[in-house]
């Protein structure tokens, strides 16, 4: 499978992403009591030399934490429907582009490692403020940062 090269170089070699073994993870900071930790399968994608696009299924996120789960699930189906998508473009070892999720959108960048023919690796930062999250206990959050990695396989 080929893309467009936007040098116009000639055709791009595309690989897609396995959903096997696929996933996102992230961490947040101390939100009050606690800190979440989730993991999330990635349903798809596309990875070339200078391109990234993957799609996470965020409404299957898993915290295991049985009580926090089902209402983070309830919020992310409020407000979004149910998929998280990252686009980015490759500047050295890292893809700056944005994740979308429902409306909302936020500029990010993933760093590639561990890239072979098998799978990528990925980490990210990024950090918020003044977050309203309508979750019991949470309420009101003045810093957010979460930590973002993963990996995709790749066919």
């Amino acid at each position: 499978m080929t893309g467009n090269d936007p040098d116009n170089t000639g055709p791009v070699a595309q690989r897609r992403v396995r959903r096997a073994g696929s996933e996102m993870r992230i961490r947040t900071n101390r939100i009050g009591p606690l800190s979440i930790r989730a993991t999330a399968p990635v349903l798809e994608g596309t990875l070339s030399d200078t391109d990234i696009e993957f799609t996470v299924s965020i409404d299957h996120v898993d915290t295991g934490n049985p009580l926090l789960d089902p209402e983070l699930h309830a919020l992310i189906r409020q407000i979004t429907s149910g998929t998280l998508v990252f686009r980015g473009r490759k500047s050295g070892d890292t893809f700056s582009g944005s994740a979308s999720a429902g409306n909302i959108t936020i500029p990010l960048d993933l760093k590639a490692g561990g890239e072979d023919a098998a799978a990528v690796d990925l980490q990210g930062r990024s950090r918020f403020s003044d977050v309203h999250v309508p979750l019991p206990g949470l309420g009101h959050i003045r810093h957010l940062e979460v930590d973002i990695d993963g990996r995709l396989h790749l066919e």
